[in-house]
């Protein structure tokens, strides 16, 4: 049950921040650069795979081992390595094969994914160990 737990406090952390992220720094920057090529509306079932799989993949692989060891840190510092792994494959893949591709795209993306996914985890792993600092 508590990975349940961890599962929805970080989907929700994660989500939510997203969610504000995506509108007021992610958006205006991918619009600058590949405005033609969003979809309008946004296709919600792909993202929320996305959300739902990524989430999962964060607790397996970081959260969870964070959780059982009583440690947020380690949530923190394997989520940011996920996250840097992760986000920098999507934007470095798409630098080195899309013409429109930026540089501020890959960074800006790069370290909002790396610092959300590292947060997340940390928050997540926090909340249910009660180690908030």
């Amino acid at each position: 049950m508590q990975a349940a737990y961890l599962y929805l406090v970080t989907a929700v952390l994660f989500l939510s921040i997203d969610v504000i992220g995506i509108r007021l720094l992610i958006r205006p920057v991918f619009e600058r650069h590949v405005g033609d090529l969003l979809a309008e509306p946004l296709r919600l079932g792909p993202a929320g795979l996305f959300y739902l799989t990524y989430v999962a993949g964060l607790i397996w692989m970081v959260s969870w081992p964070a959780f059982k060891a009583g440690d947020p840190m380690q949530a923190l510092v394997g989520g940011l390595v996920l996250g840097l792994l992760c986000y920098g494959t999507y934007e470095m893949t798409n630098y080195a094969t899309l013409a429109a591709w930026s540089w501020e795209q890959v960074i800006v993306d790069g370290l909002w994914g790396t610092l959300l996914t590292g947060f997340a985890a940390w928050a997540g792993v926090a909340i249910l160990t009660g180690r908030v600092v």
